[in-house]
């Protein structure tokens, strides 16, 4: 069972890091382009997948925890709590995007906004890919 919930895992987090991915080639597509409704659309969906991703990487990673809380041997390594701090970056980046993109439904500030987004999507996307590659060593 153990092995099952991480596979979960590692795919929920490979899913959370693709989308932040999309996310950030969809914003780069639309520069100039910000009221096609199909952009917006995408933009929204993808953020939406993210953050259900996002949320299964949580709760998965709170189940192995709690899976080797009971274990002969010491339930978490030092990789683990690495890991941690880069999904807790990860996810308030991820939060950070979508309140920055929010801003891009209308008004004047447009690109500001628009630069915003584009960080945050960057910076959740860096914060991903360190947590995946210290989620492969974190639970061995």
């Amino acid at each position: 069972m153990f092995e099952l919930l991480k596979i979960a895992h590692l795919i929920m987090m490979a899913m959370a890091s693709g989308s932040t991915l999309s996310s950030y080639v969809v914003l780069r597509a639309s520069v100039g382009r910000e009221d096609e409704a199909g952009l917006a659309l995408a933009r929204r969906t993808l953020a939406e997948l993210t953050t259900f991703a996002v949320g299964f990487v949580w709760i998965s990673g709170a189940a192995l925890l709690w899976s080797r809380a009971h274990a002969p041997e010491p339930a978490v390594s030092a990789w683990f709590y690495a890991k941690l701090a880069f999904v807790a970056l990860f996810t308030l980046a991820h939060a950070a995007q979508r309140l920055s993109g929010r801003r891009l439904r209308g008004g004047p500030d447009r690109v500001p906004a628009r630069r915003g987004t584009e960080r945050w999507a960057s910076v959740a996307w860096l914060m991903s890919l360190l947590a995946i590659c210290l989620a492969v060593v974190s639970f061995e």
